[in-house]
């Protein structure tokens, strides 16, 4: 027996000695070839080294350098020297202990092909083929002193000189998902280039545990400033503890687009779900913002056409919830912010401030201060999104010096179609489309000025004052009419001290709308230099359909302010005018429920520089030169007396002891044959115009030279584009002004005969 101990004891000195010989004499750069050949045509990767080095004192450690990993068109990474730290008795309980793995100088380049190939490859199946082994721990993972290119399609992402540190990996392989890993990780970066913006100094500090992942800290220097986040995410909770986003400078200009752009480049139905919704974020349920802070931050750039400035915001957001995606009417919050300034083209706000708070759909402004066109503004207001519903609680302005751009005003084009100025005339009573209401409680305009710079509607207001309370101005979309406006709670009150309009200047002008319980006034009142006119009234808005009453008075002993309304400093007016009026109706459907009358007399008028008498003369007397050659008369109408006075014979026009009476009934103003004397023609006026439909019916002057006419002249259509001609008793040609040419003729006999209204038909 004790042979056999003495044997079994040489055989395992023998044993001992050959395994130590093995150890320390075996090294695998020997088998280096054969193991790249093996690996190479076992895997699509391909690997590549210079050498490795090998410890078998605790722990286990082999350095590999020079390596090259790579995938064909999908991955590639160039270290100088990895490091591997590994504890090899853990394997015999069936797990992976790695001490510490180093890499230092990696040289990263990915593509999104990999993931995605990833993804459809891998299944929880595979990850636990390896049944003896249980977990997989890496206490300590570092790149040092790398490079990383990430590209996606057509963009790429560069990150420069960064490290890496990944503490306390543990991965369970019996659930091997990411959502179930530990770990903690930090990282720096010298430069983050992305296809918008580089990023200076980038860093990310975090923690993932127990399907929780706290970002201590992630920042980075960009656009002249830095940024600072710190967040939590748990149970698909985005919980957002700060957020602060310091001393950032953004400018973006860029070249207005084309129709045909703008066309194509417009994102679909689904696109725009993608863009609203972001697919990759379709785990979270919500997101929470403790406190987002906006430092010093300035923006130039262009929205929508308008030029925008916006320098020193400082703003602070709190407890912001909402759900995701995004809902607006979800969204609650508080915030304030103060500015510098605020420039939106001609518009700028100085010293701005405001605070207010977001509640289930409801954005509150609750005070907004600043000064605005050299003088004072305060705003307070409430926007619903689901009602899309604004409602005014304050607006005050003060001191203000407003000037009107061209651009705030919509264009004319004379060019115009019949039709398309039809539909604009249908829906100008549809409100912006992201309006269904619009009330104001109160406003109130004190001492400010308008000048307009607008060549359609040139005017200037000096010591406007302006106060309104409680309007509905839109309800279900649509801009309200009179008699949905005026309600026994409505006030309105405007004062001018002086009112221009194309040089002409009124004064002491006023309007006044409110009412004593149930019975509404209104009055507006102004001034000439040498007159005044008045128009007041009652309304009884307790009765169906409002039924109202006023009276129209006016009386101008000089009426050459007028012509300042021509906008042509030729043309110029001499004489007086008194007007007399007395009108009734319904507000409601307005302009097709008014009944009454108006009187007009005058002792004089005169039209200085062009003399109609000696025009008629040469149209009546010589038509074949004058007529059917046209001559500035018959080819523009009566507007050329205002327009283009030069154009014909010099010398004045006068009307003497004008008496005109214009009755109304249901909306259409009518005009029974009325003479206009003063000249030794007959001028006969006669025809309707009918306010609700705001069109000419056969509106007419007739020149007569007794007892036969001699021209008609004729309105007719549509106020936008009315039908204008001329009749001449000796031609059988009708002239229409807006043709320009002779159309139909009129049935008439060679000779002259009596005026009648079926001879000018």
């Amino acid at each position: 027996m004790k042979r056999f101990f003495d044997l079994l004891a040489i055989v395992l000195l023998l044993l001992l000695a050959t395994s130590v010989f093995f150890l320390f004499s075996f090294h695998p750069d020997r088998y280096k070839s054969d193991f790249l050949h093996w690996f190479n045509q076992q895997s699509d990767w391909q690997l590549n080294y210079n050498k490795t080095q090998w410890s078998l004192s605790k722990p286990f450690s082999i350095e590999v350098f020079d390596l090259e990993l790579a995938k064909s068109s999908q991955a590639a990474m160039l270290t100088k020297q990895a490091k591997l730290n590994l504890a090899l008795m853990p394997l015999l309980q069936g797990e992976i202990r790695i001490d510490s793995l180093l890499i230092e100088q990696p040289q990263l380049a990915l593509t999104q092909q990999l993931l995605n190939e990833d993804s459809e490859t891998s299944t929880p199946k595979q990850a636990s083929n390896i049944s003896w082994l249980n977990t997989i721990q890496v206490k300590q993972l570092l790149l040092k002193d790398g490079d990383l290119l990430w590209q996606n399609k057509q963009q790429s992402y560069q990150l420069q000189r960064f490290e890496l540190a990944i503490e306390d990996w543990q991965i369970d392989l019996n659930e091997p998902a990411p959502s179930h890993w530990q770990f903690t990780l930090h990282s720096s970066a010298q430069r983050l280039t992305t296809p918008w913006q580089d990023i200076m100094l980038p860093q990310l500090s975090l923690a993932y545990g127990q399907q929780q992942l706290v970002i201590e800290h992630i920042g980075g220097d960009l656009l002249q400033g830095s940024v600072y986040a710190s967040a939590e995410l748990s149970n698909k909770q985005l919980t957002i503890r700060e957020l602060a986003l310091n001393n950032f400078r953004l400018e973006h200009f860029a070249p207005e687009p084309s129709a045909q752009e703008n066309q194509a480049a417009a994102p679909t139905a689904s696109e725009q779900t993608w863009l609203n919704n972001l697919p990759e974020l379709a785990w979270l349920s919500s997101i929470h913002i403790d406190n987002l802070l906006l430092n010093q931050l300035s923006v130039a750039t262009q929205l929508q056409g308008h030029n925008v400035v916006l320098n020193k915001l400082t703003a602070e957001l709190e407890n912001i919830v909402s759900p995701w995606p995004f809902q607006a009417q979800k969204l609650r919050g508080e915030y304030a912010f103060i500015a510098d300034e605020l420039g939106v083209d001609h518009i700028q706000f100085s010293d701005l401030t405001a605070s207010g708070h977001i509640s289930d759909g409801l954005f509150s402004v609750d005070a907004l201060r600043s000064q605005l066109f050299k003088g004072q503004l305060g705003l307070a207001l409430s926007y619903q999104w689901q009602q899309q519903a604004l409602t005014l609680h304050q607006l005050l302005l003060s001191n203000n010096e407003i000037p009107i751009q061209p651009n705030w005003l919509p264009a004319s084009d004379s060019t115009t179609t019949s039709n398309q100025e039809k539909n604009l005339d249908e829906n100008t009573t549809k409100a912006p489309a992201a309006l269904q209401q619009l009330n104001i409680e109160q406003l109130e305009l004190q001492q400010v000025k308008l000048l307009s710079y607008a060549e359609q509607f040139p005017f200037s207001v000096t010591g406007l004052n302006i106060e309104l309370r409680q309007l509905q101005l839109i309800r279900d979309g649509q801009w309200q009419n009179i008699d949905q406006l005026w309600q026994p709670q409505s006030q309105v009150f405007i004062e001018a001290p002086e009112l221009a309009y194309r040089g002409m200047l009124l004064s002491h002008v006023s309007f006044d709308l409110g009412a004593d319980q149930n019975i509404g006034y209104f009055n507006l009142y102004g001034e000439l230099p040498l007159g005044q006119f008045e128009l007041q009234g009652q309304a009884l808005l307790d009765q169906e359909h409002k039924p109202w009453q006023a009276e129209l008075s006016g009386l101008l002993l000089d009426i050459s302010p007028l012509a300042r309304l021509a906008n042509n400093h030729q043309f110029s007016l001499v004489g007086d005018l008194e007007l007399a009026g007395k009108l009734r109706g319904k507000l409601s459907d307005f302009g097709a429920n008014i009944d009454g009358s108006i009187d007009l007399h005058s002792q004089l008028i005169q039209l200085p520089g062009a003399d109609l008498e000696v025009t008629l003369d040469q149209i009546i007397e010589s038509p074949r030169q004058y007529y059917e050659k046209p001559n500035p008369f018959i080819a523009n109408g009566w507007p050329v007396f205002w327009q283009d006075p030069q154009s014909l014979p010099k010398g004045i026009t006068q009307f003497t002891n004008l008496a005109l009476r214009a009755e109304l009934e249901q909306g259409r103003l009518s005009l029974a044959p009325q003479a206009l004397s003063g000249l030794r023609y007959g001028l006969t006026l006669a025809g309707e115009i009918d306010l609700a439909k705001k069109r000419y019916n056969q509106l007419r002057l007739v020149v007569t030279d007794q007892p036969c006419w001699r021209l008609v002249h004729t309105v007719n259509g549509a106020w936008s584009k009315p039908q204008v001609s001329f009749d001449h008793y000796l031609s059988p040609r009708r002239f229409s002004v807006d043709q320009q040419d002779f159309i139909r003729a009129p049935s008439i006999p060679q000779c002259r005969y009596p005026l009648a209204d079926s001879n000018v038909q």
